[in-house]
């Protein structure tokens, strides 16, 4: 066999393994959100849903950045075999992600409790420790999946997080409903917790049986000051791209009520099922992309992301298309009929990631050739423009202006980044560059 064969084989196999991985995520979760959305009811899920957004973004300092810059450095000395480089980002990136977590739950708690009486994550204290502390833990473990995924174990690095956190997360719900113990939000989150703390254990000694030998014999090398350059800027990036995506539900829990937020969740899980083939394919071709630009291989870099637009987008569009026609009985059948406004918001968010898997890996590539600053500055506007549109459209249209808002933003910012990556790299991220080739 051939040595493009043998790679057409092994990325075929990566493909197959984490779109399996994807698809029981993405079921496992799905589950979660049916199971809480009918156990709790549209306001107290909508209480766990709007908390959960909020210490999502507290935990960022904690590891914004932290794992692209991990998988990047991973990978890239894997291919030129500097053994001290790895040892040294990995110990250098758990020492600042636990620093920066003792420090951020410290100061949020004493924050809650002294000026925030009265409010709604003052009076849900309990759910939003157990959240903040939820979301630390699973900041860590996507650092250390990211750490397997740059060593090139794809599948091993999506597992803990991505498919062990909700099966447990989801069989702990089902056990406690079958003996009909009542569920709030901070009992829900609590389970959350367990079940995220059980997936870093086993994260982490994943990664101890896969570290390469060398590092055993290796003394670690840092480059403490362009490490931390460089994750500045990333974690500037990945702030924007949480706050882009959490926007919305922040706003509408403090513009509307509870319970438009819980369908407001409901509709994003729902489109998370669109967008999971763009995922797939990013799990996969992130690492080969951070290897074809330290090797400074322009055209392999143009081959990985023209391919992973055609299969992002050849995943998509059909799920698209089973929401335009089924989205109502969908969302009665499975989540309840108090869900079902949420078709029209359901269907615009769908096709918007519809575009976004049209545009690839647009982030990835700029990331792992070093141009993080593009990605700031592409979701600085997208951001902007969501907050705008949320202000003048939620008043009016509810869930479906938060839709509208989110949908318009994320074209802008796909729009941007493509131009960009033609400018700045001269690789076309869409599929049209393959087609173009093939031509």
């Amino acid at each position: 066999m051939s040595k493009q064969s043998l790679l057409t084989s092994k990325l075929s196999r990566l493909l197959a393994g984490t779109f399996l991985v994807r698809v029981l995520s993405v079921g496992a979760t799905f589950l979660c959100s049916v199971l809480l959305a009918r156990t709790l009811g549209p306001e107290h899920f909508g209480i766990y849903s709007y908390i959960l957004a909020m210490v999502s973004l507290l935990a960022l300092p904690a590891t914004a950045g932290m794992p692209t810059l991990v998988l990047r450095e991973t990978a890239s000395t894997k291919a030129l075999n500097d053994w001290g480089k790895m040892k040294g980002i990995w110990l250098w990136s758990g020492f600042v992600i636990i620093t920066l977590s003792l420090v951020i739950y410290s100061f949020s708690t004493l924050a809650i409790l002294n000026f925030f009486e009265g409010s709604k994550v003052f009076i849900e204290y309990k759910t939003f420790a157990l959240g903040l502390a939820m979301s630390l833990i699973m900041a860590m473990g996507n650092v250390r999946g990211a750490a397997l995924r740059g060593l090139g174990l794809i599948i091993q690095g999506q597992l803990p997080e991505s498919l062990i956190r909700p099966i447990l997360f989801a069989a702990f719900l089902l056990i406690l409903i079958q003996l009909d113990i009542t569920l709030d939000p901070a009992y829900s989150m609590g389970i959350h917790l367990v079940a995220a703390l059980i997936a870093f254990i086993i994260g982490a000694v994943l990664l101890l049986k896969a570290k390469p030998p060398e590092l055993k014999v290796t003394r670690p090398i840092f480059y403490n000051k362009p490490w931390l350059f460089t994750i500045l800027p990333l974690a500037l990036m990945t702030g924007m791209q949480s706050l882009s995506s959490q926007v919305d539900i922040l706003m509408l829990g403090s513009m509307g009520i509870a319970s438009d937020v819980g369908v407001y969740k409901i509709v994003v899980s729902g489109a998370a099922l669109a967008v999971f083939g763009l995922q797939v394919v990013n799990m996969v071709i992130t690492p080969r992309l951070a290897s074809a630009f330290a090797q400074k291989d322009t055209l392999k870099a143009q081959k990985t992301a023209s391919l992973g637009s055609l299969l992002s987008f050849g995943l998509t569009f059909p799920v698209v298309l089973v929401f335009y026609f089924f989205g109502t009985e969908i969302l009665g059948l499975i989540f309840g009929n108090e869900y079902v406004v949420g078709y029209r918001a359901l269907l615009i968010i769908s096709l918007g990631q519809a575009v976004n898997a049209f545009f690839g890996s647009s982030i990835s590539i700029l990331t792992m050739s070093g141009n993080e600053k593009f990605v700031i500055k592409g979701m600085s506007l997208s951001t902007i423009i969501n907050v705008v549109l949320n202000l003048a459209l939620i008043p009016h249209l509810g869930i479906d202006g938060a839709a509208l808002g989110a949908t318009t933003a994320l074209l802008v910012w796909n729009i941007y980044l493509w131009i960009v990556i033609k400018k700045q790299l001269n690789i076309d991220c869409t599929f049209f560059g393959l087609i173009r080739r093939i031509a």
